[in-house]
Parts: structure tokens; C-alpha cells; sequence
């Protein structure tokens, strides 16, 4: 998606706009160092994780509360439109391209499961403190620490039962080996963004500054799910021919159960954040906006 979009505005500047692409961390391979770089203009543009820099965009996190949303598309285009609207802190001194949101994460286990009680005491990997609350709620052992290309092994070897992950995921890191039982329920979801330097922005004529607007925004954030999405539904669907996998979807007792674990989860981050409520509030009607423009169902 980068790589084209940079192509985009060579064609549209007619190659005024020259534009080095750096990929694989070339330029600063930790992921909790982009931020910097960026506002310290190393970067012009970065792909910058949130979840890295805790504190630095405080209200990031309502996208992972468990259950709001059904695709990556939906969270995408309501993240976007959260920041554009006003309702999400730390965008200030930044340009904003454009956001994308990780494909759902599923829980995937190498240990039978039927119902909710099978989660009790199981050893899931995790990343940041609300997937770890999500664990907690429904029973099972949250473990932090274990980086994504650890997943596999960490399974393998029996350090952990399994581990929440999208699908595109499980392909690129090789769980789907691993892992034999996958609930599906789309518990959560991780916030990315694209960000340019502010004073880079700034310092292009007026004309240049239009193209970067014209070429950035919700039309990346249909580029960028639509081919997650696509290497997701293949992963899933090669999975689901092979034997040994099992796939499990809770009927409605079930997901009532699940619901009525997660659901203070929500009311918890309402107290903890400023205008928490306000928050919830702008999201919920983003999200009904967005359903309505893709004919999607309510949230699960």
C-alpha cells in the first residue's frame, strides 16, 4: 500500500514529489523509536505503531476494547474518522496520511476447546494491558512479553497454550502450524498509523501539500484492508481444508457469556479516561455511520 501510494504522487507531481522509500526498519528497525525519528525528522513519513509509545496517544486504545467491531475495515474507517473528528488525543503535531487496523484477532489454542471453561488457566499470549484484561475476564492466564516472531516457538515448546492473533498473522509468523483450535469470535483489533512530519508538510508549496491530501485518507484505508484482508481469507480458508483444524463458533449462550465477561471491560476504560464516556458515545456513532455506508451488520 505504501510503496504504491508513493508511486501515486511521483505520477500526480509529475516527479516534483521525490520520494525514498526505506523499508524494514532501514532507517531505525525498533518499533518504539519511529515516533521519534519522525518528529525528530529523520523520517519525513513513518508507519508507526501506537502501542509502542504508551502515553503519547492516550485514547488509542478504545479500538481495542473486545467485541466494538466486526471488521478490519469498519475499525479502520472509524479510527480514521475519530481522529479527523476531533475525539482522539496526540495528533496535534503531526500530518496525518492515513490509519489502518490490524485484521480481527481470534483466539487460537493448540488445546481443545468447546465452551468458555476450556479458556480457564490456559497460558495466552498477549500484547499491552487490555488484551491482558480480555484474558483475565474470560478465565485464562495472560502472557506478556513474547514477541510475534516468538509465537510459533513459544507454542511449540509449551511456554503458552495460544495466542490472540489476526489471520494474516498467523501466515506471516507461521502459528497456523501450531495451533489447532480457533474460536471465532472477533475479540480485538490493533490501531497503525501513516504519519508525516509536520514541518516537512508544511514546508511544501501549496500545491504539493493538495496532492498529498488528495492521495492519502479513507481511500488508503480501503487499500490497505482490502489486501490484508485478502492474504486473512486466504490463510483461514487453507486452514480450514486441513485436517486436525478445528473451528468453533459459539452459538448465542455462549456469546452471551462472553459478553457479559468482557463487558466491564468497557465501563472500566470510560472511568479511566477523560471524557471517556463522550469517547464511547462519538465511536458508537462513527461505527453506525460506517455500517450503514457498507450494509454491514450491528457490532457482535
Amino acid at each position: 500500500v505504501i510503496a504504491p501510494w508513493i508511486q501515486n504522487l511521483k505520477k500526480l507531481s509529475d516527479n516534483e514529489l521525490d520520494v525514498d522509500f526505506y523499508p524494514g526498519g532501514s532507517l531505525g528497525r525498533h518499533g518504539d523509536y519511529q515516533l521519534k525519528l519522525l518528529l525528530d525528522g529523520v523520517h519525513d513519513v513513518s508507519l508507526i505503531v501506537p502501542g509502542y509509545t504508551p502515553g503519547r496517544f492516550p485514547d488509542n486504545n478504545i479500538f481495542e476494547l473486545p467485541l466494538l467491531m466486526n471488521s478490519s475495515l469498519e475499525a479502520s474507517l472509524a479510527y480514521y474518522r475519530m481522529i479527523k473528528n476531533g475525539y482522539l488525543r496526540g495528533y496535534e503535531d503531526t500530518k496525518l496520511i492515513s490509519v489502518f487496523m490490524s485484521q480481527p484477532y481470534f483466539i487460537h489454542l493448540n488445546t481443545p476447546y468447546q465452551s468458555l471453561d476450556d479458556l480457564k488457566g490456559k497460558k495466552i499470549r498477549v500484547a499491552g494491558y487490555l488484551q491482558a484484561e480480555i484474558i483475565r475476564r474470560l478465565g485464562g492466564t495472560p502472557i506478556g512479553g513474547t514477541p510475534v516472531t516468538q509465537i510459533r516457538e513459544s507454542i511449540s515448546r509449551g511456554l503458552i497454550d495460544g495466542t490472540l492473533l489476526g489471520w494474516d498473522s498467523m501466515h506471516i509468523f507461521g502459528v497456523k502450524h501450531v495451533t489447532h483450535y480457533h474460536i471465532e469470535i472477533p475479540v480485538t483489533y490493533t490501531p497503525i498509523l501513516l504519519l508525516m512530519n509536520l514541518a516537512s508538510y508544511e514546508s511544501l508549496d501549496s500545491k504539493h501539500r493538495t496532492l498529498i491530501d488528495l492521495s492519502s485518507g479513507e481511500e488508503m484505508v480501503n487499500q490497505f484492508s482490502t489486501a490484508t484482508t485478502a492474504l486473512a481469507l486466504k490463510t483461514y480458508e487453507e486452514t480450514l481444508d486441513q485436517d486436525g483444524q478445528h473451528f468453533i463458533t459459539p452459538d448465542e449462550d455462549e456469546l452471551s457469556r462472553w459478553h457479559k465477561a468482557l463487558s466491564p471491560i468497557e465501563q472500566s476504560w470510560i472511568n479511566q479516561n477523560p471524557s471517556g464516556r463522550w469517547r464511547i458515545k462519538g465511536l458508537n456513532e462513527i461505527l453506525t455511520a460506517v455500517r450503514r455506508e457498507l450494509n454491514t451488520d450491528n457490532k457482535s
